[in-house]
């Protein structure tokens, strides 16, 4: 099998960051703030960005954050918004068309972790695709089901001898430059990386905190929006 280029085989899938999350999931603008900078970060390795949204009669639009950073993007980089018609855990359109645009790898990101980021995540490693999971970019309105969605979803890659990793933003972001850096296809200069990083720090600490550590907002979810 060829090696990967990330720029041509690989996706950013952002699992239903709505508006109707916002007050309710575990720490929500942690979650934003890390699923913006992963666009941004698709921005400058040159990843395909694919929105998903679950019953939006119900839970409302994508929220406007996402939506004026993906407007930021180049336009051949946005793959476009899939609503979930059939079954609320993941879109059978947008499996269909990773597959037929020979996909090989997606970052998966967003909430439900146990339902849409999970379900969502096991339909692609069924069709073939490898699969990060980001740690401080998932999440649940309540924090209890993250655990077990991870240990599911980990379950089934192991079961079927799928590939699925699970890391913080930051490590499968450098993971990303370092590979693409080997392969001679990293289309901007290393520095506009480490800037988005460095810039980013004190919101990248607080989002380990807040998902993987110890925070100190309720578990009900929180109020705030990202600061841009």
């Amino acid at each position: 099998m060829s090696v990967l280029d990330f720029s041509r085989e690989s996706a950013l899938i952002i699992c239903d960051m709505q508006e109707g999350y916002r007050h309710t999931v575990h720490h929500f603008s942690s979650v934003l703030a890390t699923t913006l900078r992963m666009i941004r970060l698709a921005g400058l390795v040159g990843i395909q960005v694919f929105l998903t949204k679950g019953r939006p009669t119900i839970f409302g639009a994508t929220v406007h954050e996402v939506e004026r950073e993906i407007a930021r993007l180049p336009p051949a980089l946005f793959g476009g918004s899939f609503t979930k018609t059939k079954y609320f855990g993941h879109s059978e359109e947008l499996s269909r068309l990773l597959v037929d645009q020979k996909f090989r790898h997606a970052t998966v990101c967003g909430v439900e972790a146990h339902i849409g980021v999970r379900v969502q995540a096991s339909e692609l490693m069924d069709k073939g695709l490898m699969i990060d999971i980001l740690l401080d970019g998932i999440s649940s309105r309540n924090k209890e089901e993250i655990p077990p969605s991870i240990s599911a979803m980990r379950d089934v890659a192991n079961l079927n001898r799928f590939f699925i990793y699970f890391g913080t933003s930051e490590t499968i972001s450098y993971g990303i430059i370092d590979h693409q850096l080997k392969i001679g296809s990293l289309r901007v200069p290393v520095d506009d990386f480490l800037a988005l990083i460095l810039t980013e720090s004190q919101s990248i600490s607080s989002g380990l905190k807040n998902l993987l550590g110890n925070g100190d907002e309720t578990i009900s979810g929180d109020s705030s929006e990202v600061v841009e």
